[in-house]
């Protein structure tokens, strides 16, 4: 499992994605979901110090109210959750009957949705997501979709 490839982003050099791209960093929604990342020393010599891009930090983030779901796993508060990696995010339809389900608990029936639901920490990558245009929605999500 350790030597399967990753996701490829499609679509990169459709201008829409790249536009949306763009919305992505500056709604700062890659302040949580970090576009790329470095691996360290690994033994299995092609997998030594690549750098590849997860869209995620792995870190615990405050999620805020909507998804407090009054769990909690190991040391994580109720709020708290793990910021997912977005890379195949738009291959997900594919694996889920033509359909999303999204966020820790499949709640979010599209991306826009999953968006609405970000609060605590993303509250202000929210706010800034709903001030765009709807043609601006539209490219991030094809962003998105490309993952």
């Amino acid at each position: 499992l350790k030597t399967l490839k990753a996701p490829i982003q499609r679509d990169k050099n459709d201008v829409d994605v790249m536009v949306g791209k763009n919305l992505f960093d500056q709604i700062d929604c890659a302040k949580c979901h970090t576009p790329t990342m470095q691996t360290g020393y690994s033994p299995i010599e092609v997998l030594s110090y690549k750098e590849f891009n997860p869209y995620t930090d792995l870190l615990l983030h405050d999620m805020g109210a909507e998804l407090d779901d009054g769990y909690t796993e190991g040391y994580a508060l109720t709020s708290e959750w793990k910021t997912p990696p977005l890379w195949g995010l738009g291959l997900s339809k594919d694996s889920q009957g033509g359909l999303y389900y999204l966020m820790h608990d499949g709640r979010a029936f599209s991306i826009d949705q999953a968006i609405q639901l970000h609060g605590g920490e993303a509250n202000q990558s929210r706010s800034l997501y709903n001030q765009l245009s709807e043609g601006e929605k539209t490219q991030l999500i094809k962003f998105l979709e490309s993952l």
